[in-house]
């Protein structure tokens, strides 16, 4: 019950908009439904969108520091060492957010910046890792991993563990990773938050999809992968 209180606090930005309010909620609120009451405003009331996976920039905030908490926790491991971003990993390996499709790569392929640079393509990984993959291709850099030692089965594990399918990231297909993923990382976040989180894009005042209709994800696509 605290950890899906947690999560919403951090994935519904609860604390960022009303915090004075909400601290004074939740004391009374949340030891209230532990012993048996009604379930917290600050869980009721939080929510978290496609667009929001897709917009959030600040590094700081607590989508992004809750995004990548959420993977460590789910068991993500760096690419190289092949240990888990446990605390200890996590500060001795020089443990950031990074880009899995490199920004160089992206920008050649012609990649909506706003893609390329959101959450579905960054994931926590170590500076000997990051400095690996550079600015190839992912089938490139994941040859190198294969050829420094790392199994394939171990290979599809670990990309595994942050959820990205293996067979799409050999095939530089930025547009199928980006929707799997996208998906993937939705239904994760929901799982925490104790919500079915909807995958559609919301509209604005004028009825038009915010970022624009390349964001729409294809069922087929989330389907078959």
């Amino acid at each position: 019950m605290l950890e899906r209180w947690l999560w919403c606090g951090m994935f519904g930005e609860i604390y960022t908009h009303w915090h004075d309010s909400q601290a004074g909620r939740d004391i009374v609120e949340v030891p209230a439904w532990i012993e048996g009451g009604s379930v917290p405003f600050g869980i009721t009331q939080a929510n978290f969108s496609y667009e929001r996976l897709l917009s959030v920039r600040k590094r700081l905030g607590a989508v992004y520091q809750g995004f990548a908490a959420l993977l460590r926790r789910e068991g993500a491991v760096d690419w190289i060492t092949g240990e888990e971003i446990n605390d200890v990993v996590y500060f001795e390996e020089q443990i950031d957010s990074h880009h899995i499709f490199p920004v160089a790569w992206c920008r050649k392929q012609g990649i909506d910046p706003k893609k390329y640079n959101c959450l579905v393509n960054r994931t926590p990984l170590s500076a000997k890792t990051n400095k690996r993959i550079g600015s190839k291709a992912p089938s490139a850099y994941l040859k190198e991993f294969e050829l420094h030692g790392t199994a394939v089965a171990s290979l599809d594990e670990i990309m595994r563990s942050h959820g990205i399918k293996l067979e799409i990231l050999r095939n530089d297909d930025f547009e199928i990773f980006f929707q799997v993923r996208a998906k993937a990382l939705m239904e994760l976040i929901g799982k925490a938050m104790g919500k079915n989180l909807s995958l559609e894009l919301v509209e604005d005042a004028d009825g038009d999809l915010c970022n624009g209709n390349a964001y729409r994800l294809d069922p087929e696509i989330t389907t078959k992968y």
